[in-house]
């Protein structure tokens, strides 16, 4: 058997390349790029901030390991761009296993310059991101999320869901000083459930202040499901949590700086109870009930019992006083923050797969159709001879 000749090679190796080229990665997944990189393309391609009309400064990069991700690395990135007496903004982007999964966008000047005119309707502006975020990052997952936008008709407070995701929208206007207009706030924000409970830690949120992007905070599939099985009801946590609470020494910090028990009495009602995925292993969440039992008056600064119970096997995790402001002015501690929300390592794994798969394919097809050239090519000379 004849060997191919050189040219042919030549030829075989440059088809090769060429199909390779038109089968590119996601930038996220250039392993080439630097974190701060992959922040300035994330800005550019996904936010369309004009990076021509500032100076990027790095003003921090450093890496952390955040103690309830078992070990996983947090890279964090800040940027200041300074755009004159036109624009000043500060970025902070947050990378884990270098994927990008938050990003929050400061103005401490005028207003960002993006690149091309910006969608009035928010509804737009957010289908806009997620097709730019999907093609900087290959999540595909966000396809079925941008397709739940088509779904609202207007930037009101509703609640839609299809399969395991479910979409919230809310509206409202925050007051961060007294002496300037409140800021109106508009967040979309994707929650992974699993039989209709909701994962609060399996998320995906963009938001946007004044019509202008804001935040954007990415933890879908972070968090593996170590059981959905519910086998208490609402009725029968509220009765283990009041068993309980009625067990419960209520300790207060008197005058004198003396720890002293304190009797005290529950209401009948209101009692509040959640159903939530809540962590009990290291990125494992299971189901969870959150039950608060309201005192007949405040004790001092206390005004209830929290007792958290599981739902999958009725054991009680915990249970503690509630203080401060009463019920109304509670913060939820299982909302994640926009600063703590980046892909899953399996969805990685599946995302760079199919573009392994693609690239193979397409230089196959390359070499086949080259050798089947250099046969007909060879045959035909064949024939004259």
């Amino acid at each position: 058997m004849k060997s191919l000749p050189k040219s042919f090679l030549v030829t075989l190796i440059l088809m090769a390349v060429l199909t390779v080229s038109f089968v590119q990665l996601p930038t996220a997944y250039s392993a080439e790029l630097t974190a701060p990189e992959k922040t300035l393309i994330f800005l550019k391609d996904v936010v369309k901030v004009d990076l021509t009309k500032y100076n990027a400064t790095l003003v921090s990069n450093w890496v952390d390991y955040p103690p309830h991700w078992g070990g996983l690395a947090e890279e964090v990135v800040r940027y200041d761009l300074d755009g004159g007496n036109e624009s000043n903004l500060y970025i902070t982007c947050r990378f884990r296993e270098n994927m990008l999964h938050s990003c929050s966008l400061q103005v401490r000047k005028g207003s960002p310059i993006f690149a091309e005119p910006q969608p009035t309707n928010l509804l737009d502006a957010a289908k806009g991101f997620l097709e730019r975020y999907q093609a900087y990052s290959g999540a595909s997952y966000t396809q079925e999320m941008r397709n739940m936008l088509d779904k609202v008709d207007e930037t009101k407070e509703v609640t839609v869901t299809s399969g395991n995701i479910k979409l919230t929208t809310s509206n409202q206007e925050i007051q961060n000083d007294p002496t300037a207009e409140a800021i109106e706030c508009t967040s979309f924000e994707w929650t992974y459930t699993v039989n209709g409970v909701d994962t609060p830690q399996n998320v995906v949120r963009v938001t946007f202040e004044e019509g202008v992007f804001k935040s954007f905070g990415n933890n879908w599939n972070l968090y593996k499901i170590g059981s959905s099985e519910v086998n208490v009801s609402r009725e029968e946590a509220i009765n283990l949590a009041r068993n309980a609470a009625e067990d419960y020494t209520l300790q207060i910090y008197l005058g004198d700086n003396t720890l002293t028990d304190v009797e005290f009495n529950l209401a009948d009602e209101p009692a509040r109870a959640e159903l939530f995925m809540y962590p009990r292993e290291t990125l494992t969440v299971y189901p969870f009930w959150r039950i608060e039992l309201y005192f007949d008056k405040y004790y001092y600064s206390a005004y209830g019992i929290q007792v958290g119970i599981w739902a999958d096997t009725g054991e009680i995790a915990s249970c503690e006083s509630l203080s401060g402001l009463g019920p109304i002015a509670e913060e939820d501690p299982t909302e994640s923050s926009t600063e703590q929300t980046l892909t899953s390592e399996n969805d990685t794994v599946s995302s760079m797969n199919m573009y392994i798969i693609i690239l193979a394919t397409a230089t196959i097809i390359a070499i086949g159709i080259a050798t089947l050239a250099y046969k007909k090519k060879h045959k035909s000379l064949e024939s004259e001879k």
